[in-house]
Protein backbone atom coordinates (compact mmCIF):
# COMPACT_ATOMS: atom_id res chain seq x y z
CA UNK A 1 0.00 0.00 0.00
CA UNK A 2 2.82 2.80 0.61
CA UNK A 3 3.78 2.44 -2.65
CA UNK A 4 1.00 4.01 -4.18
CA UNK A 5 0.67 7.05 -1.22
CA UNK A 6 1.37 10.56 -3.03
CA UNK A 7 4.04 12.15 -2.61
CA UNK A 8 4.28 16.19 -2.93
CA UNK A 9 7.40 17.81 -3.73
CA UNK A 10 6.95 21.68 -4.27
CA UNK A 11 3.88 22.39 -5.81
CA UNK A 12 3.92 18.65 -7.80
CA UNK A 13 1.96 16.25 -6.75
CA UNK A 14 3.17 12.60 -7.54
CA UNK A 15 2.70 8.69 -6.82
CA UNK A 16 5.36 7.00 -4.87
CA UNK A 17 5.67 4.12 -7.36
CA UNK A 18 6.38 7.03 -10.23
CA UNK A 19 9.37 7.88 -8.47
CA UNK A 20 10.48 4.46 -7.49
CA UNK A 21 9.99 2.91 -11.09
CA UNK A 22 12.91 4.62 -13.10
CA UNK A 23 15.51 4.27 -9.82
CA UNK A 24 14.68 0.59 -9.21
CA UNK A 25 14.92 0.49 -13.72
CA UNK A 26 18.32 1.68 -13.33
CA UNK A 27 19.18 -0.98 -10.64
CA UNK A 28 17.98 -4.06 -11.91
CA UNK A 29 19.74 -2.76 -15.43
CA UNK A 30 22.78 -2.34 -13.81
CA UNK A 31 22.38 -5.69 -12.12
CA UNK A 32 21.44 -7.21 -14.49
CA UNK A 33 24.53 -6.27 -17.03
CA UNK A 34 26.86 -7.30 -14.15
CA UNK A 35 25.61 -10.38 -13.55
CA UNK A 36 25.72 -11.26 -17.70
CA UNK A 37 29.10 -9.42 -17.87
CA UNK A 38 31.11 -11.17 -14.56
CA UNK A 39 29.13 -14.70 -13.75
CA UNK A 40 29.88 -18.10 -14.90
CA UNK A 41 26.15 -18.42 -16.21
CA UNK A 42 26.08 -15.07 -17.64
CA UNK A 43 28.87 -16.17 -19.74
CA UNK A 44 27.25 -19.03 -20.51
CA UNK A 45 24.26 -17.53 -21.82
CA UNK A 46 26.50 -15.18 -24.05
CA UNK A 47 28.16 -17.93 -25.36
CA UNK A 48 24.82 -19.91 -26.56
CA UNK A 49 22.85 -16.66 -27.65
CA UNK A 50 26.44 -16.26 -30.21
CA UNK A 51 26.14 -20.00 -31.33
CA UNK A 52 24.06 -22.72 -29.67
CA UNK A 53 25.64 -25.94 -31.04
CA UNK A 54 29.25 -24.76 -30.18
CA UNK A 55 28.52 -24.07 -27.07
CA UNK A 56 26.85 -27.39 -26.57
CA UNK A 57 29.88 -29.04 -27.74
CA UNK A 58 32.39 -26.72 -24.89
CA UNK A 59 30.00 -28.36 -22.12
CA UNK A 60 27.47 -25.92 -21.41
CA UNK A 61 24.26 -27.07 -20.15
CA UNK A 62 22.13 -25.68 -22.23
CA UNK A 63 18.81 -26.79 -20.61
CA UNK A 64 20.27 -25.01 -17.54
CA UNK A 65 20.84 -22.07 -18.93
CA UNK A 66 17.74 -21.68 -20.79
CA UNK A 67 15.79 -22.44 -17.33
CA UNK A 68 18.02 -19.73 -15.67
CA UNK A 69 17.36 -17.55 -18.59
CA UNK A 70 13.69 -18.07 -18.06
CA UNK A 71 13.99 -17.46 -14.42
CA UNK A 72 15.35 -13.94 -14.91
CA UNK A 73 12.92 -13.14 -17.58
CA UNK A 74 10.39 -14.10 -15.29
CA UNK A 75 11.40 -12.02 -12.24
CA UNK A 76 12.08 -9.02 -14.02
CA UNK A 77 8.45 -9.72 -15.77
CA UNK A 78 7.17 -10.14 -12.37
CA UNK A 79 8.90 -6.45 -11.19
CA UNK A 80 7.62 -4.67 -13.76
CA UNK A 81 3.99 -5.47 -13.93
CA UNK A 82 3.93 -4.79 -10.08
CA UNK A 83 5.33 -1.47 -10.54
CA UNK A 84 2.93 -1.02 -13.77
CA UNK A 85 -0.10 -2.02 -12.21
CA UNK A 86 0.21 -0.22 -9.21
CA UNK A 87 0.41 3.03 -10.95
CA UNK A 88 -2.39 1.72 -13.27
CA UNK A 89 -4.64 1.34 -10.00
CA UNK A 90 -3.60 4.56 -8.68
CA UNK A 91 -4.19 6.28 -11.60
CA UNK A 92 -7.50 4.49 -13.22
CA UNK A 93 -8.82 3.70 -10.12
CA UNK A 94 -12.18 1.86 -12.29
CA UNK A 95 -9.98 -0.54 -14.23
CA UNK A 96 -8.38 -1.85 -11.07
CA UNK A 97 -8.81 -5.77 -11.93
CA UNK A 98 -6.74 -7.30 -14.36
CA UNK A 99 -7.81 -9.30 -17.23
CA UNK A 100 -5.41 -11.26 -19.39
CA UNK A 101 -4.99 -8.41 -22.39
CA UNK A 102 -4.48 -5.39 -20.07
CA UNK A 103 -0.21 -5.99 -20.93
CA UNK A 104 -0.85 -6.05 -24.77
CA UNK A 105 0.19 -3.04 -25.45
CA UNK A 106 2.88 -2.16 -22.86
CA UNK A 107 4.22 -5.11 -24.38
CA UNK A 108 3.88 -3.89 -27.81
CA UNK A 109 6.28 -1.01 -26.78
CA UNK A 110 8.18 -2.53 -24.57
CA UNK A 111 9.33 -4.67 -28.36
CA UNK A 112 9.25 -1.06 -30.10
CA UNK A 113 12.04 0.03 -26.89
CA UNK A 114 14.29 -3.06 -27.72
CA UNK A 115 13.82 -2.64 -31.03
CA UNK A 116 14.57 1.43 -30.83
CA UNK A 117 17.58 0.58 -28.71
CA UNK A 118 18.92 -2.39 -30.45
CA UNK A 119 18.28 -6.21 -30.09
CA UNK A 120 20.82 -7.35 -27.68
CA UNK A 121 21.93 -4.10 -25.72
CA UNK A 122 20.16 -4.10 -22.34
CA UNK A 123 20.78 -0.67 -21.80
CA UNK A 124 19.87 0.66 -25.24
CA UNK A 125 16.40 -0.86 -24.68
CA UNK A 126 16.13 1.25 -21.46
CA UNK A 127 17.42 4.44 -23.14
CA UNK A 128 15.05 3.54 -25.92
CA UNK A 129 12.27 3.07 -23.42
CA UNK A 130 12.36 6.33 -21.49
CA UNK A 131 12.96 8.19 -24.83
CA UNK A 132 9.25 6.52 -25.51
CA UNK A 133 8.03 7.19 -22.29
CA UNK A 134 9.40 11.29 -22.18
CA UNK A 135 8.20 11.81 -25.71
CA UNK A 136 4.82 9.82 -24.97
CA UNK A 137 4.28 12.13 -21.82
CA UNK A 138 5.06 15.72 -24.26
CA UNK A 139 2.51 14.36 -26.55
CA UNK A 140 -0.20 13.87 -24.13
CA UNK A 141 0.65 17.03 -22.15
CA UNK A 142 0.49 19.30 -25.63
CA UNK A 143 -3.00 17.48 -25.72
CA UNK A 144 -2.89 15.12 -28.10
CA UNK A 145 -3.51 12.02 -26.17
CA UNK A 146 -4.70 9.88 -29.07
CA UNK A 147 -1.23 9.80 -31.12
CA UNK A 148 0.99 9.15 -28.11
CA UNK A 149 0.32 4.96 -29.49
CA UNK A 150 0.64 6.10 -32.86
CA UNK A 151 3.86 8.11 -32.03
CA UNK A 152 5.30 4.41 -30.71
CA UNK A 153 4.65 2.57 -34.14
CA UNK A 154 5.56 5.36 -35.90
CA UNK A 155 9.14 5.78 -34.52
CA UNK A 156 9.82 1.96 -34.87
CA UNK A 157 8.45 2.80 -38.86
CA UNK A 158 11.14 5.26 -39.13
CA UNK A 159 14.04 3.71 -36.87
CA UNK A 160 13.71 0.45 -39.25
CA UNK A 161 14.24 2.65 -42.33
CA UNK A 162 17.20 4.41 -41.10
CA UNK A 163 19.04 2.23 -38.43
CA UNK A 164 17.78 -1.14 -38.63
CA UNK A 165 20.10 -2.20 -35.98
CA UNK A 166 18.61 0.38 -33.60
CA UNK A 167 20.40 3.35 -31.75
CA UNK A 168 22.92 0.76 -29.33
CA UNK A 169 22.49 -2.65 -31.81
CA UNK A 170 25.33 -3.82 -33.70
CA UNK A 171 25.70 -5.06 -36.98
CA UNK A 172 25.88 -8.64 -37.17
CA UNK A 173 28.51 -10.79 -39.06
CA UNK A 174 27.87 -14.07 -40.29
CA UNK A 175 30.11 -16.31 -41.66
CA UNK A 176 29.93 -18.22 -44.72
Amino acid sequence: PWISNTVTIGTATTKVVTIITPILTLVLVIALVTFIQKTKIGMAMRAVSKDFETSQLMGIKINNVISATFIIGSFLAAVGSLLYFTNYAAVIPTYSSVVPTVGSMPGLKAFVAAVFGGIGSIPGAVIGAFIIGICENIIKGLGWTTFSDAFTFALLIIILIVKPTGLFGEKANEKV
